[in-house]
């Protein structure tokens, strides 16, 4: 029973370590696209979507306030 339990919990663990080296091989393996630029706040972050969505909300803010600007502008002349 006890060498039952020792070869099961053997196999659980080497199956992890395999599973993730295979994980590290295949990510090593895969380049990113060329056109991707990550900023400098991300050379290090074990996260790699963090300030990429940050980005994406700035983006967003300055898209929302160019179009109110447009709307105060197209506004204005109608309020005279």
């Amino acid at each position: 029973m006890f060498a039952t339990m020792f070869w099961k919990q053997a196999l659980i663990i080497a199956g992890v370590i395999i599973i993730f080296l295979a994980t590290s091989f295949i990510n090593a393996k895969i380049k990113p696209k060329k056109d991707v630029e990550l900023p400098e706040k991300c050379q290090f972050c074990p996260s790699k979507t963090c300030v990429l969505k940050i980005s994406e909300v700035n983006k967003k803010q300055e898209e929302l306030a160019e179009y109110l600007e447009q709307c105060e502008d197209s506004d204005e002349p109608q309020a005279n």
